[in-house]
């Protein structure tokens, strides 16, 4: 049977490139001598960092939830200690964070199957990704992405074709928080400013690689940390979540529509018709 190519937007693959940009910051480049004015940047920066080892993603998430008050006084501290890369990165975070949650970037960030395998996309855990990224894109109005309307066409399609995952009931999973808060106790600094947090590359993709090297010891501004933090993950499927809730606004797993779901699923009796569905999954 033949299948559907996916579609991307050229406006949505800008948008993903640009929240793909961006990183929480991490707490080991903060100066000592800002400790006081970025005390609420430092916690949820370390709570988000120690809770979610695993995927820099989902820290930036939890740092967007946990988005702290004193940023913009942390910003002019870090300026005045010669930590002006770690600056721009959290006034960034400023706009960068309420515009990935509206744009659904932490709900659609996941890994799709390739474009022959039908079986993956019809895994329930798959669907629940789909579910979860079409519920917060329907629920914020963003045009031009994948919709509950294509999701129910992705999954009556593959419950034609048996696949069990398609029976399966969809929630939607709230994003990455940080969960400690009653347990926090702040890190001890030993930063001083200079090296990465004054012209480092902090963002997501230098922000990967500095913590593989500070999680080995080696990092320009090591620091150690008192007291203990949990360290958990979460599975695949639910690392994505919808912000319906947190908008305002609810979308409903019935919804109709006959719009493919825009991903490469084998169509029941011919093609089933995209009817211009666009793609914006990562």
């Amino acid at each position: 049977m033949s299948t559907k190519m996916m579609i991307f937007a050229a406006s949505a693959l800008a948008s993903a490139a640009m929240a793909s940009a961006q990183a929480a910051p991490m707490w080991q480049y903060f100066p000592t001598a800002c400790a006081s004015d970025c005390s609420q940047t430092i916690e949820s920066a370390y709570l988000c960092e120690t809770q979610y080892t695993s995927s820099t993603t989902d820290q930036y998430a939890c740092f967007c939830e946990a988005f702290p008050s004193d940023a913009s006084g942390c910003a002019t501290c870090l300026n005045s200690n010669n930590a002006a890369a770690l600056a721009n990165l959290l006034t960034s975070t400023v706009s960068a964070c309420p515009q990935a949650e509206q744009q659904c970037f932490f709900e659609c960030s996941f890994d799709t199957c390739a474009s022959t395998d039908i079986a993956c996309q019809c895994d329930g855990a798959y669907l629940e990704n789909i579910y979860n990224c079409a519920s917060c894109n329907t629920a914020n109005n963003n045009t031009g992405t994948t919709q509950i309307a294509d999701f129910n066409a992705l999954q009556s399609s593959c419950a034609a074709q048996n696949y069990t995952g398609a029976s399966d009931s969809f929630t939607t999973v709230p994003l990455a928080s940080p969960t400690g808060e009653d347990a926090y106790s702040a890190p001890s600094l030993t930063a001083t400013g200079g090296g990465e947090a004054a012209t480092g590359d902090l963002t997501a993709s230098g922000a990967a690689t500095a913590q593989s090297s500070a999680s080995s010891g080696t990092a320009s501004a090591s620091a150690s940390a008192t007291g203990s933090a949990s360290t958990t993950s979460k599975a695949s499927a639910s690392k994505t979540s919808a912000s319906a809730t947190k908008s305002g606004a609810s979308a409903s797993a019935s919804a109709s529509g006959t719009s493919g779901a825009g991903m490469n699923f084998a169509p029941i009796g011919g093609c089933l018709a995209l009817a211009g569905a666009v793609i914006a999954l990562l």
